[in-house]
């Protein structure tokens, strides 16, 4: 039977005003809906949640982020929901699979990040 098990870490920055907290670690089975809750207390007005998928041998990649209400991710396998005060904020995962099995890192960050490649052009 597989097992889906989530690691959390803190994200740390200088510049950051408030506290993220995360449960240290959960686990699930497959098929299953899953929440991965994000504490965060004193979040500046402007400043967005973030969310990464850290995998073995892999770099950080970007899930979704949201400000406010309920937000949605491209495939809808992921939703990411704010409570009325966004003083905290729950990961959806559905249906989860064991390729899902990670580390998920929750972050604070003011501005929207770029979450697709810019064409480049040779010349």
């Amino acid at each position: 039977m597989f097992r889906f098990i989530a690691a959390f870490i803190f994200f740390l920055c200088s510049p950051c005003t408030s506290n993220i907290i995360q449960t240290p670690k959960l686990e699930t089975s497959a098929g299953k809906d899953f929440n991965l809750t994000c504490d965060h207390s004193s979040l500046p007005t402007n400043d967005f949640i973030h969310w990464y998928r850290l995998s073995p041998g892999q770099g950080p990649v970007y899930l979704i982020h949201g400000y406010k209400g309920t937000t949605l991710s491209d495939d809808q396998k992921l939703r990411l929901i704010f409570n009325d005060q966004r003083k905290s904020s729950v990961l959806n995962i559905l249906y989860v699979t064991p390729e899902d099995s990670a580390v998920y890192l929750c972050a604070q960050g003011g501005t929207k990040l770029q979450t697709h490649f810019l064409p480049v052009q040779d010349f």
